[in-house]
């Protein structure tokens, strides 16, 4: 579980400096590299046969994902600092780990299991990943950054219901209790990483 304590110090730290060109960075990095993830494995998925309906669901998790990110390059003010790159690497190495593990030959295309673990470790991201509650109250509800984060977040919900449904559609030749610690797990990793960017958020 992610510590409630974290989530008021990132939006108290936010509500002090605003959505500095600091800021935005740091939130901007860490979620696209989480939707870089995403976007790329069902990228790869919707090309396996015979889906049927679920492809529609696996095209429309993708396009959603890749509009996340290109919504984000454009509403971003970037800092010009060249060491908050290299930090958001560090905290979104264990998803990138996670996500590269996943899409390794033969890749889920040849490999059920992995698109299970794909679907899992993409649930855990979006139910886990939340950033309208570091948000403060008082904050521009006109800024661009703002409006993106909030567009986001609404996209989330949706996609969240989609991946439900893929979960239980892809995952009926894996035993309940594999899949079920699959998805601790995955949730694990997701907090970890959620924990240690919100204590980096609040660095100056």
């Amino acid at each position: 579980m992610i510590d409630p304590d974290l989530y008021d110090k990132a939006r108290d730290h936010i509500a002090h400096a605003g959505f500095s060109p600091e800021v935005q960075t740091k939130i901007a990095l860490t979620l696209c590299a989480a939707k870089a993830g995403n976007q790329a494995f069902h990228n790869a998925v919707q090309w396996l046969p015979n889906l049927g309906v679920v492809q529609q669901f696996m095209i429309s998790q993708a396009a959603r994902e890749l509009e996340a990110i290109n919504l984000l390059t454009r509403t971003t003010q970037w800092s010009a600092r060249p060491n908050l790159a290299m930090t958001a690497l560090r905290t979104t190495a264990p998803l990138t780990l996670a996500w590269t593990q996943i899409m390794m030959p033969p890749g889920p295309l040849f490999n059920p299991p992995a698109i299970y673990q794909g679907l899992s470790l993409g649930h855990a991201q979006l139910a886990r990943l939340r950033l309208l509650p570091l948000i403060p109250e008082d904050a521009n509800p006109f800024n661009p950054f703002v409006v993106a984060l909030q567009r986001i977040e609404q996209d989330n919900g949706r996609m969240l219901q989609t991946q439900i449904r893929l979960l239980k559609r892809m995952g009926e030749n894996i035993p309940l209790d594999a899949r079920e610690q699959m998805l601790e797990r995955d949730q694990q990793v997701v907090d970890q990483v959620f924990s240690e960017f919100m204590s980096w958020l609040v660095e100056p």
